[in-house]
């Protein structure tokens, strides 16, 4: 596991007081109400809260995936800092990019001195929400890729298996296929880049042109295959040639995250990647997405309701209810010593040899409305320590141990640090 603590020059992305509402007949809806975190480079930090917390729809901003209407971005920035390859050690990983194989790209506006494009960091920093809609296509599944939690759901079932991997290469890996195809010209170029025309299309089926197109299409099966050969597929020429329904919910998962890591993203975002699956398939799915990890250094947001999930793979793990987090910190830490009484709640009630048969604990209460909801603790309603002051406004938060934070009352004083 990589430290707990993320210091601003190994960010790969930062969350800042994230706000996204969704209007309705009823009035606003604040599905994600405030939601601050950094991910760090390599680390996997988990996102975790009961359905309908704001989870998803926190994943979904990363990529502008919220539709909008009715959804809005009311407020906030998400800042991504792409990397690229280490030229040192052709990304293998050496001494200058400290065994990542990646560096950060020095921000052009000023040359690494540090400004407010790139928020004082020096590196090449994009606001996800702000940004053009043609640079966030060229980072939709190229340095930000997601895995989603239904793959008979997010794989169309029209198209073959090949069709749907080489889409990736075709939209971010043009020149790389080029210069492995050994071919190049304009109708090479758009070929490789899949926009071509009709009348283009006839073209390439006829000599010298079919040549070319021949070679281009070698080049794309063998990366098609390659990818699905990483993530332990049997006999991946064959099944780059079938339809997602005829495979097993597994396989499908398998093809969903070759996909997502065709291009080797610097963030991997997991939206519940194994919720459909049985726990033999679950467990498989789970270690591979650690190896694949710890080969492509890449940083993974895993969401997921299974607290036993995320205590196995994440190094820190953030807490979310209604709309907001609530505590964050080491994972080893918010298991053993959690500080928020919602944290508290939620391992209580996980089943363990420790708890008398037909006897967990569950929280009382149900989640409050979150139609254009009161100022106050969100938790305040089903906490066992509320406060009068709980209700009159938001809590602050409060750092209880070095890297280990809360919202909560309980902890303002002597018992911790409000940031």
């Amino acid at each position: 596991m990589t430290s707990p603590t993320v210091t601003t020059a190994g960010v790969v992305a930062s969350v800042a007081d994230l706000r996204v509402y969704f209007e309705t007949k009823q009035g606003l809806l604040h599905a994600v109400d405030g939601v601050s975190f950094d991910i760090g480079e390599g680390e996997t930090l988990g996102l975790v809260g009961e359905t309908g917390c704001g989870k998803s729809v926190t994943a979904r901003s990363f990529l502008r995936l919220v539709p909008t209407p009715p959804g809005r971005y009311a407020g906030g920035r998400i800042l991504f800092r792409p990397h690229r390859p280490c030229e040192r050690c052709e990304a293998a990983g050496c001494i200058d990019c400290g065994g990542r194989g990646r560096v950060p790209i020095e921000c052009t506006r000023c040359g690494g001195s540090g400004c407010a494009e790139c928020a004082g960091s020096g590196v090449e920093t994009v606001d996800l929400l702000a940004v053009g809609e043609h640079k966030l296509r060229d980072i939709r599944g190229n340095r930000i890729a997601m895995i989603f939690q239904d793959p008979s759901k997010a794989l169309n079932p029209a198209l073959t298996v090949r069709q749907q991997l080489a889409e990736v290469y075709l939209q971010h890996r043009t020149d790389e296929i080029l210069e492995l195809a050994g071919v190049d010209g304009r109708m090479a170029r758009r070929y490789a880049s899949d926009r071509t025309g009709s009348v283009e299309r006839l073209l390439l089926r006829l000599p010298p042109w079919s040549r070319t197109r021949r070679r281009i299409d070698r080049v794309i099966d063998d990366l098609v295959a390659r990818a699905l050969a990483e993530t332990q597929i049997p006999n991946p020429l064959k099944v780059m040639q079938r339809y997602p329904h005829e495979l097993s919910g597994g396989m499908r998962q398998r093809v969903m995250i070759a996909q997502a890591l065709a291009c080797d993203p610097d963030l991997l975002i997991a939206d519940e990647p194994t919720t459909a699956l049985d726990v033999t398939v679950q467990a498989r799915i789970l270690d591979l997405i650690e190896r694949l990890q710890a080969r492509h250094k890449s940083a993974v947001l895993y969401i997921s309701h299974d607290l036993s999930l995320v205590r196995r793979i994440c190094d820190r793990v953030a807490v979310m209810y209604a709309g907001r987090i609530v505590e964050l910190g080491p994972t080893d830490r918010i298991f053993r010593e959690p500080a928020h009484p919602y944290t508290r709640g939620l391992l209580g009630a996980i089943p363990s040899r420790l708890h008398p048969r037909g006897r967990l604990q569950a929280i009382e209460g149900t989640v409050p409305e979150l139609i254009d909801p009161l100022p106050g603790c969100r938790f305040a309603g089903r906490c066992k320590h509320v406060m009068p002051a709980c209700v009159e406004g938001d809590p602050p938060v409060v750092e209880v141990a070095p890297g280990h934070t809360a919202s909560c009352l309980l902890h303002v004083g002597d018992h911790g640090r409000t940031r």
